[in-house]
């Protein structure tokens, strides 16, 4: 009967993924919601299990794998000042802004320490879709949206890790450190000659598998209880994760002496949340640092950043320069 169960939810998944694509959405996005759909959440088909759970772990290890496959280290010298400060900031103004919040919904600090965490990290992947699709991968935004993605990863696994110094290991184990491993022995066999044959296997061995696992089973762990209870929360998180990314990279760009216009495309860029965002949510759902209703909203708040960010970024690159 497992076996049916993920024979459902990676069908749903890989089905979902591409009919997100179809309407200009992350791929990730609609692996998301079909783990929704067929989840308790909505048809109850697949149940959340914890074998399930155990092998969206080896997911989670391939992601960042791969990651640092695709980490490139002279991407980061071009542009280096620019996409260091926008990385920079972007990430200070979550990591301040979300715990405040927190503490004013009556959170714990040591948790609300851990929501700024989760939405100080970002993901590009939709966002270099946008950039190919409309030619400005090469641009001077897109080159720094590219370095301080690369740097803003770096930060915010090393924040998880910081996390676990800061909680004396109480709360994250062995386990929730392996992702950063997994990222640093990437970049190690990216220096490998063959390394690329290596990712386009790894990649093709997750996208088939692992990932839709990893994904759709974040998605059988969301519950719409109390939903409308929370809708305010909602509406207040998603709004703050899009400002935060937005002005914080944004104005880290400014500062670096990039234009005006340049740096608001490039704040677009930072918005969305995405595989980062739900790695670290996943471990502090796991290590219960946030409960089931904390991680639900978290996941649809990265849902929901990941649709808005190609909506402000789109038009903003018609303006930069090449």
């Amino acid at each position: 009967m497992e076996i049916l169960y993920f024979g459902v939810l990676i069908f749903a998944a890989l089905a979902g993924g591409k009919l997100a694509e179809k309407m200009g959405l992350s791929n990730v996005v609609g692996q998301l919601l079909a783990g929704i759909i067929v989840g308790p959440a909505m048809l109850n088909w697949v149940p959340s299990l914890h074998i399930i759970h155990v092998i969206g772990e080896y997911g989670v290890l391939l992601l960042m794998l791969n990651a640092g496959l695709e980490t490139d280290v002279k991407q980061l010298k071009q542009n280096m000042k620019a996409a260091t400060y926008a990385a920079v900031l972007g990430v200070v103004l979550p990591l301040v802004t979300f715990p405040i919040l927190a503490l004013m919904f009556g959170i714990q600090l040591q948790t609300a320490i851990f929501w700024g965490i989760v939405f100080a990290a970002t993901s590009v992947s939709i966002t270099i879709a946008v950039l190919n699709e409309q030619g400005k991968l090469a641009s001077t935004a897109g080159s720094v949206i590219l370095g301080a993605a690369v740097l803003d990863d770096v930060m915010a696994l090393l924040l998880v890790a910081g996390y676990a110094m800061f909680i004396g290991g109480s709360g994250l184990g062995p386990d929730s450190v392996m992702p950063l491993v997994a990222f640093g022995l990437g970049l190690l066999v990216r220096r490998w000659s063959g390394s690329s044959h290596f990712l386009e296997l790894s990649n093709s061995i997750g996208k088939w598998t692992l990932f839709p696992i990893f994904f759709g089973s974040i998605g059988l762990m969301v519950s719409f209880d109390n939903f409308w209870n929370e809708a305010v929360l909602l509406v207040i998180l998603t709004i703050v994760a899009v400002a935060t990314k937005y002005y914080g990279a944004g104005w880290g760009a400014q500062l670096a002496g990039i234009g005006k216009t340049d740096s608001r495309a490039i704040g677009a860029g930072m918005i969305s949340r995405g595989e980062m965002a739900l790695v670290i949510a996943q471990i502090g759902l796991s290590t219960k640092i946030i409960n089931h209703m904390e991680f639900s909203s978290f996941v649809i708040v990265i849902i929901l950043s990941t649709i808005i960010a190609p909506i402000i970024l789109r038009p903003l690159l018609e303006q930069v320069t090449d």
